[in-house]
């Protein structure tokens, strides 16, 4: 009896995102030239949105430690513009996603991605630019509403909040329950 048994060979992470970085610069290597420079701009439009949060954390950092020095009321707002911050650079990769008709556009860190062309590239850059929105309308109008201390936008957007942490851990909970079976 001959057996053969085949052993996926596990990657490390760094080993998967140069796969996943030789995979998209194929890629786009295939594509014309245009493309080529979109690509090329695209990307440091990106690096100026990781710049804007790197500047935005940078400001709420400095207004919380010279808390004795300004208005309280910046910290908070400070703090919530950083999390809006963030929404250019996503807006930007789904735009990126959309046109280069591959996702992932760039190589961010965190969780390896797998690297998807064409039509199912689409779905992650619309869903990239529709989060980034929601998250600036969200969070921004939570930044305008405690800049101004209009309790009650504050009252309705912390309704949101709440529901939206009760049903993130309940599903949380959901998807642990279903692992241990």
């Amino acid at each position: 009896m001959n057996e053969t048994t085949n052993v996926k060979k596990i990657e490390t992470g760094k080993e998967a995102r140069e796969h996943l970085r030789l995979q998209l610069s194929e890629y786009v290597e295939k594509q014309p030239e245009s493309t080529q420079s979109f690509h090329r701009w695209m990307k440091l439009l990106e690096a100026a949105g990781a710049g804007i949060i790197a500047a935005a954390f940078i400001t709420a950092l400095y207004f919380s430690f010279a808390w004795k020095r300004i208005d309280p009321i910046l910290i908070p707002t400070a703090w919530f513009a950083f999390v809006v911050s963030a929404s250019p650079l996503a807006v930007l990769i789904g735009l990126h996603s959309l046109i280069l008709k591959a996702f992932p556009p760039v190589i961010l860190p965190g969780k390896v991605q797998k690297f998807v062309t064409g039509s199912g590239a689409m779905w992650p850059g619309w869903g990239f630019i529709l989060m980034g929105l929601a998250v600036a309308a969200f969070w921004g109008l939570f930044a305008y509403a405690t800049w101004t201390l209009n309790w009650a936008m504050l009252k309705t957007l912390i309704s949101i909040l709440g529901v939206g942490m009760t049903i993130s851990i309940l599903y949380a909970i959901f998807q642990k329950i279903l692992k241990s079976r």
